[in-house]
């Protein structure tokens, strides 16, 4: 096995492996499109090629493996110089994937931190097990999956003193409080992600402009308690199209968590677990009724509150990983 820098000579050989890895990802999530990605992942690979951060692995004449990654970024999980490698970045012929991977990493990663890139990021493919085992054994944690599932009904209670609906653009300010509150949420334990900041509503209506999203929410006695937010653009490749919705935001009230009773009058209000089901139930349904068949859905592993919930109704088909170098070695030298 020889290692060579990536150029434009090798983008359409890359691009097959990519492709091959993400059939074997299909065949393991059938929910996902089996569309024939080959010209699109040759275009993506080619805008990597010119920032000479990629590498290939070759044998016996051909190109078993490669991986890239996107220009370096600051402040990239820390305080540190990071990049990050998406699902279309690199890929490994099925044999002997595990060490093809770790040398791939070996190699691509002295270029990176010979470079004072400290902070890696990669997304793979969440049933590649050889992938997955190879890259933690080179140090890497799980931050970040992507899952998806089906728009078939989700079986929930009803609430019939709860209500669920979507908001119409002029009551889009009801989730400011919810977006800062989830804000809090991130800061705290075992999450501790550094969002020191608040947003007013003029800064959640230019978000959703710019997203073009949705809120779909639970109003109690007038007050909105939970919200699960849709835009039609993913995290990659595979969410992108028009038959796909995905949840890019999603936040309940501690108090209307985690209850096993439900009563309800003028004047008191219990709520009971199962109401953020009913919720994605209701934005489920809706989805069916305009004719979707998949919503996506990405969260923090890490985040105990949102692994718990979203895995119970979809399936990971991505998982980001993480490693951030000790910055010792660029001081040391």
């Amino acid at each position: 096995m020889v290692f060579e820098n990536m150029n434009h000579n090798h983008i359409e050989y890359a691009a097959k492996v990519a492709l091959a890895e993400y059939h074997e990802e299909y065949n393991a999530v059938p929910l996902l499109l089996k569309g024939d990605y080959y010209s699109n992942l040759c275009k993506m690979i080619s805008e990597l090629i010119d920032l000479n951060l990629g590498t290939v692995a070759i044998e016996d004449g051909k190109v078993i493996g490669f991986l890239t990654c996107y220009h370096p970024m600051n402040n990239h999980f820390g305080t540190t110089l990071g990049t990050f490698s998406p699902i279309h970045a690199h890929g490994a012929v099925k044999e002997n994937r595990r060490r093809i991977y770790s040398r791939l990493y070996q190699v691509a990663a002295e270029k990176w931190v010979g470079q004072g890139i400290l902070s890696h990021a990669i997304v793979l493919y969440a049933h590649n097990n050889e992938a997955v085992e190879s890259f933690f054994w080179n140090g890497f944690g799980l931050r970040c999956v992507d899952a998806i599932r089906g728009v078939e009904p989700i079986a929930s209670n009803e609430y019939p003193s709860a209500i669920f609906c979507e908001l119409s653009m002029d009551e889009i300010g009801q989730v400011v409080p919810l977006k800062n509150q989830l804000i809090k949420h991130l800061q705290n334990t075992p999450m501790f992600i550094p969002l020191f900041f608040q947003r007013d509503i003029q800064q959640v209506k230019e978000e959703n402009e710019r997203r073009g999203s949705r809120f779909f929410v639970i109003k109690i006695n007038g007050e909105t308690v939970a919200f699960i937010e849709i835009m039609a653009s993913g995290e990659n490749f595979a969410c992108e199209d028009s038959k796909t919705m995905n949840i890019c935001g999603a936040y309940m009230l501690p108090e209307y968590r985690n209850q096993d009773a439900w009563a309800s009058s003028k004047q008191s209000f219990r709520p009971a677990s199962g109401m953020f089901t009913k919720l994605l139930a209701f934005l489920i349904n809706t989805l069916a009724a305009e004719g979707y068949a998949r919503c996506g859905v990405d969260f923090e592993s890490f985040n105990p509150t949102a692994s718990g919930f979203w895995l119970k109704y979809f399936t990971p088909y991505t998982y980001s990983l993480v490693r951030r170098i000790d910055d010792r070695i660029i001081k040391s030298g």
